[in-house]
């Protein structure tokens, strides 16, 4: 083989040894950073796929929301308010004579405050006829706000010639929307101002 050739490979040999050893040691540090940089990316595609499933819970919250937000405005337009409580007792005293019963008396009694409406119950005494009561309970169900028939006691009449075999009382209980106003914030007081510092003589 010509020595000049021979010499040539040797040197091509050489220069590729010395090539792939300075690859291998400059590109090793490359190698640590491209794992790395694969570890980080699936670190962040778990968290990215955390993220979409998070997001699909929250869009199922929220119409969940939204549905019971509209429930609610719904049922608050029905509740009766302070103008409806007012008016209550003629209201309830026109019903008793639509079901053929008679209205002796009402009383007002005290209010229980909840954290979203305040009970406003009034007692009424009737003199009614077993049938007649019923038919007054039903018309009390088809009300327009919503209110509360409870407490119901019959006591039957010993006489005879009443034209109404019993007497009964019973509480009809308003519920008047009013929620609680969010606390308010403390109010912050201003920072003391600094002391003046003595002047030297």
């Amino acid at each position: 083989m010509n020595p000049q050739l021979q010499k040539q490979i040797g040197v091509g040999a050489l220069v590729g040894i010395v090539l792939a050893g300075l690859v291998y040691f400059l590109l090793g540090g490359k190698r640590s950073d491209l794992e790395a940089t694969n570890e980080s990316v699936k670190i962040l595609q778990a968290d990215v796929d955390k993220g979409k499933l998070l997001k699909q819970s929250y869009e199922k919250l929220r119409e969940e929301v939204a549905k019971q937000d509209k429930r609610i405005e719904e049922l608050i337009k029905i509740m009766p308010s302070e103008t409806d409580y007012g008016e209550i007792p003629y209201r309830i005293k026109k019903i008793a004579d639509d079901a053929g019963i008679d209205q002796v008396s009402f009383s007002l009694k005290p209010e229980r405050k909840d954290t979203y409406y305040t009970e406003k119950p009034v007692e009424f005494e009737f003199r009614v006829g077993f049938h007649s009561f019923g038919q007054f309970a039903s018309l009390i169900s088809g009300y327009d706000k919503i209110i509360n028939i409870s407490n119901i006691e019959f006591a039957r009449k010993t006489d005879n010639r009443s034209v109404y075999p019993a007497s009964v009382k019973c509480t009809i209980s308003a519920f008047i929307y009013n929620p609680e106003p969010p606390p308010a914030e403390p109010v912050k007081k201003p920072a003391a101002a600094p002391k003046a510092s003595a002047k030297e003589d």
